[in-house]
Order: structure tokens, then C-alpha cells, then sequence
């Protein structure tokens, strides 16, 4: 079968990564250790797993990450190679384990991909697990599967882009027959969101900004909507299309980041005092209640402490390469600082519920709809085209691009 294959070779990678931002055309080269080739169609691993067959895959940033050889080096304890990427799937099951109950062959389904302690066979499961918490597993290089957090980083379990995946019965989630294929593909991304949203004791009449207007950031704006109607969300986005969405999905205002502009600007729509001190920026006090950076940059990290307000909330979402910043703020203004990973068993509405089926019952219930955000799809052997669009979203006007067979 066809996959996009990630097989960690130093000197390539080390090239590759060296090379890619001035030299992008090297990603689709033999140097590359990132690969649409032919391999063996995966073996169920036991027989409580199935065999997926993707209608699309997302192509999600920290793929993107993966490609370019840029991803942190903290996480490789937790990956093991070669490893077929991609985490993000609405596709149909092909073939079912003699002890799956639930599932057939033909069902429309997502996967949530965290494989910990229920996919690893490891019982009782750790602390984190037992909470519903699968994200934070504390097993992540142990039981009967090799080292991985999540199906597209782990050898034996291949990810989705690709002709067939991997998936335990416990991670899957049947698709609701009115939710259109754009939308379930969409559910990995939009419940990671919907875990950070759930996470800040938000309060009527609040307003918060969300750093990005890409994928992450249009989730969360539209999580935010959908979670909290009565709260304010400004956006900070260079980009002018993903500005326009993020309007027409909910933001009151989207700012242009940069200069002390941005800081007059938030200054402005939150009645904040603005402070400008000798050769640094510009540092706010009021300013806005909490901050949801779907970047994670040094600029965003940096600008983002500097204009939340007394007592503020800032949540890291984004996996950027934040260097050399100004902590100040943290203590002057007593911030918290948030980190956020993946989906988990949530409190809403008096219900504990997983953030992907949350995520499933917005979309059936008609009160999101992300769709339109899958602007792209490629086949697999289109791959040299589709790495090229989203390297250039802003020129191609690309939001999320997909795989599909």
C-alpha cells in the first residue's frame, strides 16, 4: 500500500533539516526521510483492533513539523521508527478483530489516536489513564505496542495518510450520518480545542484573544462560540483570508500582530493603560482576560504576556520554538500559564464526556460546522503538490489540507 513514511536516518535528517527552508524542493527527494512509498499492509496487532480505510486525512502542523525535520528532539524517547504519519482520519472500518463489539466493516468512524494504557493492554492503567486523561498517559514506551504517544508516530501502528491505518477499538468514534467527512476529519483538531476551552473557567462578558487564525486558531474561535457564546473573542492574524474567516466564525475584531500598533489597538478594545518603557515593547495593564496562542512563537509568546491583564490566563497551544523571552509579565501581573495537549474526558453540561464526541455532538447537532476549512485534497501520489500548498497557505489560500484516496 501507499503511505507517507517517516524513517529516522541522522544524516538526512540532519540535511534535510538544515536545508528545507532554503532549499524546499529537498523534502521530496530520496535525502528526505519523510516518503510516500509502497510498504506491506499492516497485520491487526490483536483481536481487539481494526483495520481503517481513510476517506480523508488531515494534514496537521506537527506532521508538517515531522517532514521538515523540525520537531522538538525532547519527544524522540516517544516515537519509534519508521512510523506512517498522520493522526487525523474520517474513514471506514475494513477489517474488524474476533473481540471488537461495536464496529463493522463499513462504518463511517474517527480515531482519537493516543495510545496509551487500554491500547497497550496495560492494566490497571496509570493515574492519568484512569482519569480519562489518555493524552498524559504515563506509559506512552511501554506494554505490547513499541514506544509512541499516538498512532502516526509509532512503528506497527500506521498513522492515516495513507491507504490503511491502524486503530484499537477503544479509540474509535462512529461518524453520525448528517456529519459530512470535512467535518469528522476535522474532529481531532477541533476536541483538542474544545480541552483548552473547557479547561479556563471562562465568565460571561470576558474577552479573549486567540493568537492564529489557522486551523487551531479557527477551531478554537470556533469552540469558543459554540462553548461560550457570551464572551468577547478578538484574533490576532498577519494572513487577510484567514483574517475573513475568522471573522465571519466569530471574532469581534482581528488585529494585525506586530509593532506597537497591535498594543495601542488591544489597548483600545479592552480600555487598557498602556505603558511603553525604554527599548522594549509596549506592556499593558488591563488588557485581555485570557490568551489562547495557537502559534506559539517567540513574538506570540512574548506579545501575549505583555497585553493580558492583572491575574490573566495564557494557554499554549501552538508548537513553536519560543526563544529568549521577556518573563516579567509572569510575575508583575501574577499570569497563569497554561500548556495543552490533545483531548480528554471533559465536565459539560453535567456530563463527563470525551472532547471527541463532544466534538461529534456539535457537529450533529448543527451547532459547528468546520467544514469549509478544508480547502485542499490530494491523492497520495499528488504528495510533492500538497507539501507544496502547505508551505505557502497564505499564497494558495489554504486553511487544512487532506489526503484522500
Amino acid at each position: 500500500m501507499k503511505a507517507l513514511v517517516f524513517e529516522y536516518n541522522i544524516p538526512k535528517y540532519l540535511l534535510t533539516g538544515a536545508l528545507a527552508r532554503k532549499w524546499p524542493r529537498i523534502l521530496t527527494t530520496d535525502l528526505a526521510p519523510a516518503r510516500v512509498r509502497e510498504i506491506e499492509e499492516p497485520r491487526l496487532p490483536g483481536p481487539e483492533w481494526v483495520k481503517i480505510r481513510p476517506r480523508l486525512s488531515g494534514f496537521c502542523g506537527s506532521d508538517l513539523s515531522i517532514v521538515l525535520c523540525r520537531e522538538s528532539l525532547t519527544l524522540a524517547p516517544f516515537a519509534s521508527y519508521p512510523f506512517v504519519i498522520g493522526h487525523e482520519v474520517c474513514g471506514e472500518v475494513a477489517e474488524v478483530g474476533e473481540e471488537v463489539k461495536g464496529f463493522r466493516p463499513g462504518d463511517r468512524v474517527t480515531v482519537m489516536p493516543m495510545l496509551g494504557c487500554p491500547q497497550r493492554g496495560i492494566h490497571p492503567p496509570c493515574e492519568m489513564c484512569a482519569q480519562g486523561r489518555f493524552q498524559l498517559c504515563e506509559n506512552f514506551t511501554e506494554g505490547n505496542l513499541p514506544a509512541g504517544m499516538f498512532a502516526g508516530s509509532t512503528a506497527e501502528i500506521p498513522g492515516y495518510i495513507s491507504e490503511v491505518g491502524l486503530a484499537h477499538v477503544s479509540q474509535l468514534y462512529l461518524v453520525p450520518d448528517g456529519v459530512s467527512d470535512e467535518n469528522a476529519v476535522l474532529t481531532e483538531p477541533f476536541a483538542t480545542t474544545l480541552h483548552m476551552v473547557l479547561g479556563n473557567r471562562l465568565q460571561p462578558g470576558e474577552t479573549v484573544l486567540v493568537f492564529g487564525c489557522g486551523v487551531m486558531g479557527l477551531c478554537t474561535i470556533a469552540a469558543l462560540r459554540a462553548l461560550h457564546p457570551d464572551v468577547r473573542i478578538l484574533a490576532a492574524e498577519i494572513d487577510p483570508f484567514h483574517s475573513r474567516l475568522a471573522r465571519e466564525m466569530g471574532a469581534e475584531e482581528v488585529i494585525r500582530p506586530g509593532g506597537k500598533e497591535f498594543y495601542r489597538k488591544v489597548a483600545e478594545l479592552t480600555g487598557a493603560k498602556m505603558h511603553t518603557p525604554l527599548l522594549v515593547d509596549p506592556l499593558l495593564i488591563g488588557g485581555v482576560d485570557r490568551v489562547f496562542d495557537a502559534v506559539g512563537n517567540t513574538q506570540t509568546v512574548h506579545a501575549s504576556l505583555r497585553i493580558l491583564k492583572n491575574g490573566g490566563f495564557y494557554n499554549l497551544l501552538g508548537i513553536g520554538e519560543p526563544k529568549r523571552i521577556d518573563w516579567t509579565p509572569v510575575w508583575l501581573k501574577e499570569l497563569t500559564l497554561r500548556g495543552i495537549y490533545g483531548y480528554q474526558v471533559e465536565e459539560w453540561e453535567g456530563e463527563r464526556t470525551h472532547t471527541f464526541a463532544l466534538a461529534l455532538r456539535l457537529f450533529a447537532e448543527g451547532k459547528v460546522d468546520l467544514s469549509r476549512l478544508v480547502t485542499h485534497r490530494f491523492r497520495l501520489e499528488e504528495y510533492p503538490r500538497a507539501l507544496e500548498v502547505a508551505l505557502n497557505k497564505g499564497k494558495h489560500q489554504a486553511i487544512k489540507v487532506t489526503f484522500m484516496p
